[in-house]
């Protein structure tokens, strides 16, 4: 994995807010720095003092990791059907308090 894709940015992006916490603190700050920073590999090896080889590997392992529990514990699976099944529910809503009512529980 040279170099993430937008598409697989927005998957590891996902599966990083899910799963953070499951990662060492090293790997989360590395992926955080990454994901959320959307910093180079170059300045998060600058910060971090070392290669971006290190940087590289250790956004590689992070991401095989986070496929990995997703693998097993389906989280965002389960939250991206969950999202669609309420969209769906949002446009048979017939009162106005069940629109917002389930805008809420989408988070709008």
């Amino acid at each position: 994995m040279a170099k993430i894709n937008l598409q697989d940015y927005v998957k590891y992006g996902k599966l990083f807010d899910a799963y953070e916490k499951l990662l060492s603190e090293d790997r989360q700050k590395v992926m955080s720095m990454y994901f959320e920073f959307n910093m180079t590999l170059a300045e998060i090896a600058k910060e971090k003092d070392i290669s971006r080889q290190a940087v590289l590997d250790s956004i590689e392992k992070s991401c095989l990791k986070l496929e990995e529990y997703e693998s097993k514990l389906h989280i965002v699976q389960k939250e991206e059907l969950l999202e669609t099944k309420l969209k769906e529910l949002l446009a048979v809503c017939k009162t106005k308090e069940q629109k917002q009512k389930v805008e809420e529980l989408l988070g709008k």
